[in-house]
């Protein structure tokens, strides 16, 4: 009987765990398949011309599609766990009066992106020298 409580008692460690594990890689990966609107860069709030489209961004399997106010962006996702990075990142060519700064600080703040954390319904996108940009889920 001894045994059996032992066993009994691995079996619904071991079990608790793998479902901890889950529950944990599903957080992580939430991030993707959603449209995400860019609320901050670099500590400041968005400043776009009015009637300008918010940038946003979205992750669909491997690749990176995403409006930087301006121009389409697109390229790839590496998401491993709560690290994930854009490489590849490009974005088509138009030029666009006073969203061309906006833009260019989002595809360079993208760049340094080395790893998320998800804050309620808020997507931190952090580098090595600390947030980099936040985004809601549309």
């Amino acid at each position: 009987m001894k045994n059996f409580t032992i066993a009994l008692l691995l079996l619904a460690t071991l079990s608790a765990n793998k479902c901890a594990d889950k529950n944990g890689a599903a957080g992580m990966t939430n991030i993707a398949d959603q449209k995400w609107i860019f609320q901050t860069l670099n500590g400041e709030r968005l400043n776009l011309p009015d009637g300008t489209e918010a940038p946003w961004l979205k992750m669909v399997g491997d690749q990176l599609q995403g409006f930087g106010g301006c121009n389409a962006l697109m390229g790839s996702v590496k998401l491993d766990g709560s690290n994930v990075s854009f490489p590849g990142l490009g974005s088509t060519k138009k030029f666009c009066e006073g969203v061309q700064p906006t833009e260019n600080a989002i595809k360079g703040a993208l760049g340094q992106v080395q790893s998320f954390k998800m804050d309620g319904g808020v997507l931190r996108l952090l580098g090595s020298a600390g947030e980099v940009a936040t985004l809601r889920a549309e």
